[in-house]
């Protein structure tokens, strides 16, 4: 077995032992060389009291899961796999505010939110249904807009009209608010078009955070594999 199989053979046997915790997995890495590494990303899920609620992962939810997983992990025939036997350290995080859209929903559940997609290669106007932006950015593989959902598995991107090369980094705004994630004044208001990205093109994703001066870290816990049994 690939690393990259047992790596995702791995992620989907932990997604299981988070359910009945109450988490969701959003994405897992395996650093398997220098310093050995077990990174797991939670949130809420979607239609939990907390995630409606606009709750965020704290520091006991890391805690929490990092010790729920400690006795399945031990031994592992899967986390073998991928690290070769060798010890690790096992970090739990929350998403932060530049989560990554890793399935499907997330592009419906992120809906109104703003989000930085990657694609593998510059698209078709017939991939991208529309032309007009085609022709004004032919070799685009970067773009900057607000989600509005699937259609046909595509994600639906309201970009600014008439604005070249959306994919380009600004400097975030630090008098807006991050609360929400809401699309920046720079979408809002002005007009938007709408284009739609293969989802099995896109190579990456994430939400584009939105900053405050006092904005919060992200939490996260971490344990190593030879000093779990201590921690706890």
């Amino acid at each position: 077995m690939t690393e990259p199989t047992a790596t995702k053979h791995l992620a989907d046997l932990i997604a299981t032992w988070l359910q009945p915790l109450g988490y969701d997995l959003v994405h897992l890495e395996a650093q398997t060389h220098r310093e050995r590494v077990l990174r797991l990303f939670i949130d809420f899920p979607e239609n939990s009291e907390a995630a409606k609620s606009g709750k965020r992962i704290g520091v006991e939810d890391c805690v929490k899961v990092s010790r729920a997983l400690d006795e399945p992990l031990e031994n592992n025939p899967e986390v073998n796999r991928v690290f070769h036997e060798a010890a690790y350290e096992l970090e739990v995080s929350s998403p932060g505010l530049e989560r990554p859209l890793r399935k499907a929903r997330d592009y419906e559940r992120f809906q109104g939110t703003e989000a930085r997609l990657h694609v593998f290669r510059p698209l078709t106007a017939e991939e991208l249904e529309n032309p007009e932006y085609c022709a004004r950015n032919p070799k685009q593989k970067n773009f900057l807009g607000v989600l509005m959902g699937l259609k046909n598995d595509k994600v639906r991107l309201g970009v600014p009209s008439g604005t070249a090369e959306q994919g380009k980094s600004r400097r975030p705004n630090k008098k807006s608010s991050n609360t929400g994630r809401k699309p920046g004044s720079e979408l809002s208001t002005n007009s938007v078009e709408e284009i739609f990205i293969p989802l099995p093109l896109i190579s990456k994703a994430n939400l584009e955070p939105r900053f405050e001066l006092d904005s919060t870290p992200s939490s996260s816990a971490s344990i190593g594999s030879e000093e779990r049994e201590n921690e706890l």
